[in-house]
């Protein structure tokens, strides 16, 4: 969403329109949306449509062959299709095809090869998600800073936009005073997008019991889950599951407890009976 924001506000004298589609389905409606698109405020700073009967969708997904999302197409001055891809790619083809440069049969093999760095990009992030778990369970975190030296020499742009792997590198290898300051930095910039789901996402990488930290930032996980919470009014399972083991974490069962029966009245499915089992937990270590 902040990305698409700065593109519309970029070409925003250039006749260019930005449209984030959504379409009804089991998990939305247009209530939803509207409500969205309310609290979001400027971090959604383009035109959002709602895809009535699915009409949209139908006519560029479906025609197209496209599956996942979020896809993005760009159509030219003259209505034609000029342009299909991830939203991150966006800002090199439409600066072309705004200046009237952009051939889509030449430039698109340039896209392709870009995707496939990308692909290979992430492939490295995931091994090097692996690594800093195992790294924080005793296991070479010698080596874990290697791979993420080489990554960066490899992939430096995409080591920019990285840095929340870097913190977990920096945590994993023990580096703590750095991690401190790149974790608050991270968390700042969320909370003023007013990115819950990053907030969440940073913070419970901070107190998740499965990474086994030597020494976790309770402070800052317990100031981002908070504001994850009042972005979403205190009523996202999963976010509410991890404000509650921050509290835990922090000694404050009662706390922990209540926030931890509103996650489970929250949530539905598998994600709920997960949440049970974490609120007896804290049951029973506040009867200890």
């Amino acid at each position: 969403m902040p990305h698409l924001s700065e593109i519309q506000k970029k070409y925003a004298n250039d006749g260019v329109t930005i449209i984030g589609v959504s379409k009804e389905d089991s998990n939305n409606s247009l209530e939803a949306v509207r409500k969205m698109t309310t609290e979001k405020g400027d971090t959604m700073g383009y035109t959002v449509a709602w895809d009535k009967d699915g009409a949209t969708y139908k006519s560029y997904m479906t025609a197209t062959g496209q599956r996942g999302i979020p896809t993005s197409f760009i159509i030219d001055g003259k209505g034609r299709l000029a342009f299909i891809g991830h939203p991150m790619e966006l800002d090199g083809p439409l600066a072309r095809v705004v200046a009237g440069t952009w051939d889509p049969e030449k430039d698109f093999g340039a896209i392709v090869k870009q995707r496939e760095l990308r692909q290979a990009m992430f492939s490295d992030q995931n091994a090097l998600m692996k690594a800093t778990q195992d790294s924080v369970q005793g296991k070479g975190a010698g080596a874990v800073m290697e791979q993420w030296r080489a990554f960066v020499a490899k992939f430096p742009e995409g080591a920019k936009q990285a840095r929340d792997l870097e913190y977990r590198v920096l945590v994993a290898v023990g580096e703590y005073d750095q991690a401190a300051v790149l974790g608050r930095q991270l968390v700042d910039e969320a909370v003023q997008a007013k990115d819950a789901s990053t907030l969440n996402r940073l913070t419970w990488d901070i107190v998740d019991p499965e990474r086994q930290l030597e020494k976790r930032d309770l402070g800052l996980a317990l100031y981002g889950a908070t504001m994850a919470c009042n972005f979403t009014d205190y009523k996202e399972a999963s976010i509410l599951d991890t404000l509650a083991r921050a509290h835990f974490e922090c000694g404050g069962l009662a706390m922990a407890i209540e926030l931890q029966e509103k996650a489970v009245a929250n949530a539905t499915g598998r994600m709920k009976k997960s949440l049970e089992a974490t609120l007896a937990e804290y049951k029973t270590a506040s009867e200890q």
